[in-house]
């Protein structure tokens, strides 16, 4: 019979009886949402439900991770065993890996521990963790668990002490036991009276918690039930019910239908994304490289009307296996092509997703050694495709242009792509082109953003104060004019407000002067920032920037504006 008990949902996890189907997707909890999830066992709190699917039949599953390590990369090993009865789960994996984690495991090599002198709600708002959890070594808890402390007051109070103790051990005890363990390590520490009804208040709380049938509630659909539920109608409960917690798409149904016929399908695509972003500033994902497997296969790339036809995916899931190292490279060199050539180094300039990336990955899938002429219009193709947003959104028009106008052995269509762009948004010059995406024109304007290293964390701000402009009468579309914008860092912001360029751009808060590097980098000069230069600042670095971004495309201007011309249709 099942145990719904905490601790025989553990015991059962720990035994691998308790396992995870092929369909889910890979533990990505951090170490402040566990210890929050146990701040909140711990209070008393029901911590959701898990639905637990009962089979005999084999199926692929793995088993969940004990020790988690954050920034090891995603991997993912299946197994097959039809020798005796599983509970798959359906939902909830991500509580179900914490608790086991908190429980029996570690994250990032440390084990939880909890700090049993903490629990009370004292002066905490009800929103804020009550128990002090935290992942730590021996070391770190030896050291918060000191005392007195060194360098510490004589006149702190006994609250700030802190006794760390691992919550593995604490629901080890015995519960009959538990207050007497807690009063002799008390009386060992030379706890105050109030101190030790708290420690005993806590290792009795710490003690019952895994006995509770109620924290977590486990629903189970039986198998043995006298109508067995269809692969394909569990595949769908999973989606569906998966929709409150980290929201699955019908990607994963599809991952999943592909997963029946294509049994690594899930493995292979994660180390190929890992393969990809590697050395990369950029975040490509298995839905992305999904997608791009479809493209190259010739195939719908809209998920929602893939799963509709079962048929269709048995058939790709023969197929695309062949296509996935061609693919692979393919998104390799375009990330390489984005860094070194496009000099795009963030993810903030792909708006709405990589969906605009997908023809390139086509293209380079079918072309894999671009000469550098064609690389050069790929750099151009890539800013048109990127900056107006012709892919983002429109699926069918994306997958049609790509299946249909990137083929081998020919250039990339961006003549196409530009009376694309023009029929649909009216873009017919490099002004119009610039004005539709700030952040890349500024990109160009930097030559490639690489101030702090950290371009996610720059902000933009008008170069001449927007509310100055506008005292003066300016118009708005010179006031927002993407030349007069830049990108600053974030402190540098805070301190800006209103203050005049040729005095803010020498004294910007407490961060250091602007150099003339640092002008020079941005296009401007001191001259252009004195109060009187807007109109001459706005007109100069306008020019400077549409001279910038040819140079990056490798056309003069007149090569530019022909792609957009009526004799390039």
């Amino acid at each position: 019979m099942f145990d719904p008990t905490l601790n025989g949902v553990m015991t059962q996890i720990d035994a691998g009886k308790i396992v995870l189907p092929a369909m889910q997707r890979p533990f990505v909890w951090k170490d402040e949402r566990i210890t929050k999830l146990i701040d909140s066992l711990l209070r008393g709190f029901p911590i959701g439900t898990a639905l637990l699917w009962k089979t005999a039949t084999m199926q692929r599953y793995r088993r969940f991770q004990k020790d988690v390590q954050p920034d090891a990369g995603i991997s993912i090993d299946f197994e097959n065993d039809d020798s005796s009865e599983r509970y798959l789960v359906l939902d909830g994996q991500q509580r179900l890996t914490s608790l086991f984690v908190a429980i029996a495991g570690t994250y990032d090599g440390k084990r939880l521990f909890v700090d049993v002198l903490t629990g009370e709600r004292g002066e905490k708002d009800a929103g804020d963790a009550y128990w002090d959890c935290r992942f730590l070594s021996e070391k770190e808890a030896a050291e918060l668990n000191e005392w007195p402390r060194q360098n510490a007051s004589r006149a702190a109070s006994q609250s700030q002490r802190a006794v760390f103790i691992k919550f593995q051990d604490l629901t080890r005890l015995a519960a009959h036991k538990a207050g007497i363990a807690a009063t002799q390590a008390a009386q060992k520490l030379q706890l105050s009276e109030q101190e030790t009804l708290r420690m005993v208040s806590s290792y009795l709380q710490c003690a019952t918690i895994l006995a509770s049938k109620t924290a977590l509630q486990i629903h189970l659909i039986d198998e043995d039930a006298a109508e067995p539920m269809p692969i394909e109608e569990i595949l769908e409960v999973f989606v569906r019910v998966n929709s409150g917690g980290l929201v699955l798409q019908k990607s994963d149904l599809l991952m999943s239908l592909l997963d029946l016929k294509w049994n690594d399908i899930q493995p292979e695509l994660y180390r190929a994304v890992k393969d990809i972003n590697v050395s990369r500033p950029f975040n490509i994902t298995r839905d992305d490289v999904l997608k791009s497997l479809l493209i190259a296969k010739g195939s719908e790339t809209r998920f929602d009307r893939l799963v509709a036809d079962r048929v269709k995916v048995e058939s790709l899931a023969s197929e695309l296996p062949g296509l996935l190292p061609a693919v692979q490279q393919a998104w390799k060199s375009l990330t390489l092509l984005l860094m070194d050539d496009c000099k795009i180094t963030s993810e903030r300039f792909f708006r709405g997703g990589h969906n605009s990336l997908l023809p390139f990955v086509q293209y380079f899938a079918l072309n894999p050694n671009p000469n550098p002429a064609e690389k050069r219009r790929l750099v151009v193709a890539v800013y048109v495709a990127l900056m107006t947003g012709i892919f983002t959104g429109a699926e069918a028009r994306m997958g049609t242009f790509a299946r249909k106008q990137c083929v081998t052995g020919k250039p990339f269509p961006l003549d196409k792509l530009a009376q694309l762009v023009k029929h649909h948004y009216g873009i017919g010059s490099l002004e119009a082109l610039l004005s539709r995406h700030l952040d890349l024109t500024l990109n160009i304007a930097h030559g490639g953003i690489t101030l702090d290293n950290n371009p996610e964390n720059l902000q933009r701000d008008h170069i001449f104060p927007r509310a100055t402009l506008t005292k003066q009468g300016m118009p708005s579309e010179q006031t927002n004019h993407y030349a007069n914008f830049h990108f600053l860092r974030g402190k540098d912001n805070l301190n800006k407000s209103d203050t005049p360029p040729s005095e803010w751009f020498r004294k910007p808060g407490e961060q250091p002067p602007y150099s003339e590097d640092d002008l020079k980098e941005r296009l401007l000069s001191w001259e252009l920032l004195e109060p009187e230069s807007f109109p001459i600042m706005l007109r100069e670095r306008t020019k400077e920037i549409h001279d910038r971004a040819l140079r990056l495309f490798g056309v003069d201007a007149n090569g530019f504006e022909r792609l957009f011309g009526p004799e390039a249709a």
